[in-house]
């Protein structure tokens, strides 16, 4: 690749990792200031806001600062530390698989919440911290391996994985792909059965306010579709050439082609923002109210209006109102 190209790739990761930054770490400041965490599905969102923003910080050492030639890579043992834990995108791949299990977790909630309607109790804040939390360990077991073996190479002058002899790297890279594009089916899967259970409903239905809360539930099962797509997109590419840069000799672990495919990840870390919550009812609001009330008003988070139910009001729509507004009024 010609030095245009590198330019144009350190432009491309500078500009998607202000926006990446920028927007997932407002809306965990909005999710948060609304106290609607309590909602399972807005925690959801805050955690995946979280990985998404983990994502844009350590894509920056490794493909921002220490590649451009003016910034030399630490040597040696320094090396090492800086290539497990800051420039080896051990951390990194951990936000990113994350990033993954909570849009799969996000899938399970939709397909729970509408699928399985005899539930003997809701999901509660209790069982999604769990699952949450569940997320983040297997996410980080998942790839303890490659930030165990990031270490810093003399030859190409950076991070690369340095697998011991007894350890078969095909046989782990392997097994990753397998988890990245089966997690991206069961995705599928839950939806479809949502979707096809939707439409079934929504042409039985017979009173207006049921008919609109299926439509609701309809245009946001269609949105979480649109962002497992996107994700498909932007994820399969790097899980396909991460195997194929151990199984043919053609293609090069960090090579210009691979950075690519690790800019696709952050364009789509960078998206979610706009797609899931910008399609929030409700969220332009709390927006206005971060900006422009935040030192005048008190935030307070409300389920939708009354139309809904409660079920309903698990989704990830909130509405909130500002102090002026809880005031009781008096009689005249």
């Amino acid at each position: 690749m010609t030095d245009s190209a590198d330019l144009a790739l350190i432009s491309l990761f500078t500009i998607l990792e202000i926006v990446c930054l920028s927007f997932n770490v407002l809306v965990c400041v909005v999710l948060y200031r609304s106290r609607s965490l309590t909602i399972p599905m807005n925690n959801l969102i805050f955690n995946l806001a979280i990985s998404d923003a983990l994502i844009g910080l350590f894509i920056v050492p490794r493909h921002v600062i220490f590649s451009k030639p003016a910034f030399q890579h630490p040597r040696d043992t320094t090396g090492d530390y800086f290539c497990k834990f800051i420039t080896g995108s051990g951390i990194l791949w951990t936000s990113s698989t994350a990033s993954g299990f909570l849009l799969i977790a996000i899938a399970v909630e939709r397909y729970t919440s509408i699928m399985v309607q005899n539930r003997s109790a809701p999901i509660t804040s209790s069982h999604i911290k769990g699952v949450i939390a569940f997320c983040w360990i297997s996410a980080l077991a998942a790839n303890l391996p490659t930030l165990i073996v990031f270490s810093y190479d003399e030859k190409s002058d950076f991070c690369m994985e340095n697998w011991p002899s007894w350890v078969s790297p095909k046989a782990y890279v392997m097994c990753i792909f397998f988890l990245g594009s089966s997690s991206v089916i069961v995705m599928y899967v839950l939806y479809s059965q949502v979707i096809y259970t939707l439409w079934n409903r929504q042409r039985r239905a017979t009173e207006i306010s049921q008919a609109a809360r299926l439509r609701a539930r309809k245009n946001i099962t269609k949105l979480l579709v649109l962002v497992t797509f996107v994700h498909t997109i932007c994820r399969i590419p790097n899980y396909l050439t991460y195997l194929l840069a151990y199984y043919a000799p053609a293609v090069s672990y960090g090579s210009n082609t691979y950075n690519v495919t690790v800019l696709l990840i952050l364009l789509n870390s960078a998206l979610h923002p706009f797609m899931l919550c910008w399609n929030m009812q409700g969220f332009r609001k709390p927006l206005f109210v971060l900006f422009c009330c935040s030192h005048a008003n008190r935030v307070f988070a409300e389920p939708e209006p009354s139309h809904v139910s409660s079920h309903e009001a698990r989704l990830s729509v909130f509405h909130l109102r500002t102090k002026e507004e809880t005031r009781p009024t008096t009689a005249s």
